[in-house]
């Protein structure tokens, strides 16, 4: 049986990391998986009959060893006893039953908003800030523009995905709660370059996105999402505007993926073709993080994970909403790239651990503390449910991790990650917000978030249409976020540090990425030498 069920796992890793010489003791997060393929590999192995969970190959991350992990599994339970095959929450039951009788007529689901979702709102409201969590994306497209074929494309994408048709109601209900309408009436619009000139439509394309920064998504009327076209000949600039709430950065890939996959196929009169997203998806984490909620153990768990003294801002002095305007950057080459990868592979940890202990160790240079550094860490929380990763939707938390020391090699720092990562997969539904109420402040005030966003190699399989120009938009809340891309966008690998200048000093923001880069060319080079950096010239505290 084990080594049926080895061949099958290392198939679908094989197949999802596209990489054949894979071998069955090789580690899955070492040769490049990261939290989404490892979402495909565990949903299909389970519509394989392989009882297999997210928690299961982090914590046995070879296909060998997860098959043999498995058996033993199954030998220790009751072979008598079949367990019942999980069962998709009624949307209905998710509501009060008083709440039911409130649904207004044309809403096909009413979903208790998430934590997150409601957050987002009530500090969109309360800064009076119309960019924050004001998602943008933009992108020149080489083909043809047919307007009739495009919508057609825009409304087969809306019908898709819920979240697109989706608006929010925190007064009516007994709790905040996502709407989901039968219909939504397309924010679409569509407008010439003056003299056909294509750079004048980037300019054209750019200037209605800045203008959308400037006016709010009224978050209680759906569509939160606008679309604006700029044709020219031989090509169209398309830019998206829509809230945070309803897409993070993987869904509003996935949504211009069908997008522009859809329009490919419609100018081809070839068939749609595109898989089905669950239905499920947004009731599942609903379901979850209601579970969450009600867990003492996630509680506490989570509070000692914050329970740290905070690394750069007073939180007295810390406003509600950080105002993230400025921002150092700096390119990661391809040899570096490929340096960390190969170091990662050396820890025996994923790229993504290697270079969060990376970052968490400089923090501990940067501010002078050798001991319980926490920083938040954004992490997916897409439901283990088949296709998790085809919906548009808000499934993401950001949730504190704590490192008890830092005077460690980069190997075992990067261990540490790994280790922080499998210790809060059983609590990342819950929410961050009930963490900071019992804290008494905010949890973290730095976060770090890793992004690897391959929906987007599915550009290479369009027939008819090429695009390029691409550029992304949007302000979080953090006073300092970290944000670790590979093979982004807007031009290859790089790290961007958006931060607060009325917070933290723009030198010494400048410090933590001059920092920060240093780390990662050692570590890299080094990766079993003990992790060491020069202190900061001056404290950091605000």
């Amino acid at each position: 049986m084990t080594a049926s069920v080895t061949d099958l796992l290392l198939d679908l890793v094989r197949t999802h990391l596209g990489d054949p010489e894979i071998g069955p003791d090789d580690d899955f997060y070492a040769m490049g998986g990261d939290s989404l393929t490892a979402l495909r590999v565990v949903t299909e192995a389970q519509t394989r009959g392989v009882p297999v969970s997210l928690r299961d190959l982090l914590h046995h991350p070879t296909a060998r060893e997860l098959a043999s992990h498995l058996e033993r599994s199954t030998a220790a339970q009751n072979p008598a006893v079949t367990a019942p095959a999980p069962v998709a929450p009624d949307p209905a039951e998710l509501l009060a039953p008083g709440d039911r009788a409130l649904v207004p007529d044309g809403v096909l689901e009413a979903i208790p908003a998430s934590a997150l979702q409601v957050g987002m709102i009530y500090l969109c409201e309360t800064s009076e800030d119309p960019e924050l969590y004001h998602s943008r994306i933009g992108w020149r497209t080489h083909g043809p523009f047919e307007e009739t074929l495009f919508r057609q494309a825009w409304a087969e994408v809306c019908r898709r995905h819920p979240a697109l048709r989706s608006s929010f109601d925190l007064g009516t209900f007994s709790v905040p709660t996502q709407l989901v309408w039968e219909k939504a009436e397309a924010r679409f619009t569509v407008e010439a370059a003056p003299g056909d000139d294509p750079h004048r439509a980037a300019e054209l394309v750019r200037a209605w996105s800045v203008k959308q920064a400037s006016r709010p998504l009224d978050w209680s009327t759906a569509p939160l999402l606008r679309c604006h076209v700029v044709t020219s000949p031989g090509s169209f600039q398309v830019a998206l505007s829509c809230h945070h709430a309803i897409a993070d950065g993987w869904g509003l890939g996935r949504l211009v993926m069908d997008l522009l996959t859809a329009y490919d196929a419609l100018l081809r009169g070839a068939a749609l073709n595109l898989p089905e997203p669950p239905a499920t998806a947004h009731r599942d984490f609903a379901a979850a993080e209601a579970a969450a909620l009600a867990s003492a153990e996630a509680a506490a768990f989570w509070l000692a994970e914050a329970d740290a003294p905070a690394l750069l801002i007073d939180p007295d002095r810390r406003p509600t909403a950080a105002d993230a305007v400025a921002q150092h950057a700096f390119d990661l080459e391809p040899e570096l790239l490929t340096a960390l990868r190969a170091g990662a592979r050396r820890a025996g940890t994923s790229l993504k651990a290697f270079v969060l202990g990376a970052h968490v160790r400089t923090l501990a240079a940067w501010v002078g503390r050798d001991h319980d550094v926490v920083t938040g860490v954004v992490v997916s929380t897409r439901p283990e449910t088949p296709d998790a990763d085809l919906v548009v939707g808000l499934h993401l938390n950001t949730l504190p991790l704590r490192f008890a020391r830092t005077a460690r090699s980069w190997a075992e720092l990067a261990a540490d990650a790994m280790a922080a990562e499998r210790r809060s997969v059983p609590y990342r539904a819950y929410p961050l917000a009930e963490t900071e109420a019992r804290l008494g402040r905010p949890a973290f005030d730095v976060t770090f978030n890793y992004t690897d966003f391959h929906v987007y190699d599915g550009l290479a399989g369009l027939a008819t249409l090429r695009t390029d120009d691409w550029w992304v938009a949007g302000k979080p809340s953090f006073p300092f976020r970290v944000d670790f891309e590979v093979e982004g966008l807007e031009g290859g690998s790089r790290v961007v540090v958006d931060f607060d200048p009325a917070l933290v000093a723009p030198e010494h923001a400048a410090r933590y990425a001059e920092l920060y880069r240093l780390a990662l060319a050692v570590a890299a080079r080094e990766p079993e030498a003990q992790a060491e950096l020069p202190s900061a010239s001056r404290a950091v505290r605000a």
